[in-house]
């Protein structure tokens, strides 16, 4: 369920509205304001889905309201409701971020269908920010790992999928935020500072576009590539080195692989898949299925005692994956080899 801040100085109209709201029924939390700078204070801590402001106030009106909140680069959604029907005021608010801009008095015709828009537009900013930030920690993985074809693709699947907007602005946002993220993530690992020059001031020359990012992101690995004298981490070097050294611990996990040479889970799965040409668990049971195969050939092992030592938990288990990989059980193996 969703929250919604009412900002209005009478209090009876945010009674009203609250009343009204209430019979919405998609909002779980609905707090009144009777100017804006007590509700800033509140958006601050703790962002409501949606703001629904008047514009004239005491103290901070619904104008300053709705710039203070566009600076804070909220997902909260604004709509101004007012009884001045300027349209200089719908102007003004719409250059400060502000969604819909409806007049007073209001009823639940004109407001529900507003407010059903409002939640649907949170939920793709919310999904589209989750997408940003997963591809942002996958790029800076490729990044630091001097991933040039990995990189590559993220690159353009960034172009096609996340900066495809409408307006130069709102491009320009976006990389603006891109490289600010990116940069901090990899400044975050401590080896190496990334400088970049300031992006905004008067005197900045530089088109700030997509290509220039991508360009910039050619800099900083070629950067990366002159501090370590052009050696590449080795990834797959180090992971199957890990792994055979911990091949027959039960807790020998993707994560676990991932964790230690310092890249995430994703990262980690889509480069051993590509460098190898088979997923991690298939590595893992493989060479635990050959040891066993090696274990199973020694006639005074028992299968109970090989079972633990090659990595599982139980000999069901153990015995359904060996069927599935080998196409006989652990017993009929054995049979095979003139074991009994």
């Amino acid at each position: 369920m969703a929250r919604i801040f009412i900002v209005d100085d009478e209090p009876i109209i945010g009674i009203g509205l609250k009343t009204l709201i209430w019979e919405y029924k998609r909002f779980s939390e609905i707090d009144t304001f009777t100017d804006g700078e007590s509700a800033l204070s509140s958006i601050m801590a703790n962002p409501p889905d949606v703001v629904l402001t008047d514009i004239r106030m005491p103290r901070m009106d619904g104008l300053e309201l709705c710039r203070h909140i566009q600076q804070l680069k909220l997902f909260t959604k604004v709509v101004v409701l007012s009884g001045y029907g300027d349209f200089a005021y719908a102007q003004k608010c719409m250059s400060y971020g502000v969604q819909e801009y409806l007049l007073k008095p209001i009823t639940e015709i004109e407001l529900f269908p507003v407010l059903d828009k409002m939640l649907a537009m949170r939920e793709t900013a919310l999904i589209s920010f989750t997408l940003f930030e997963q591809w942002i920690d996958q790029l800076e993985e490729a990044v630091w790992m001097l991933d040039k074809v990995r990189a590559s693709e993220l690159l353009e699947e960034g172009k096609r999928e996340l900066f495809a907007v409408d307006t130069d602005t709102q491009q320009y946002q976006r990389v603006y935020d891109a490289v600010r993220l990116l940069r901090k993530k990899l400044n975050a690992r401590g080896a190496y500072r990334l400088e970049v020059k300031p992006l905004i001031e008067e005197s900045t020359v530089i088109t700030i576009t997509y290509e220039w990012f991508q360009a910039e992101i050619g800099i900083w690995m070629q950067r990366l590539s002159e501090y370590r004298k052009h050696e590449r981490i080795n990834v797959l070097e180090a992971a199957i080195q890990y792994i055979d050294e911990h091949l027959f611990e039960e807790e020998l996990s993707l994560d676990m692989v991932a964790g230690k040479l310092g890249v995430t889970p994703t990262y980690f799965s889509h480069y051993f898949k590509k460098n190898t040409n088979e997923t991690f668990v298939q590595y893992r049971m493989r060479k635990r299925i050959d040891k066993a195969k090696q274990l199973l050939a020694v006639p005074h092992y028992k299968i109970i005692d090989i079972v633990a030592e090659v990595g599982y938990e139980s000999y069901p288990h153990f015995s359904r994956v060996f069927k599935k990989a080998t196409g006989y059980s652990p017993t009929e193996y054995r049979g095979l080899l003139g074991i009994k």
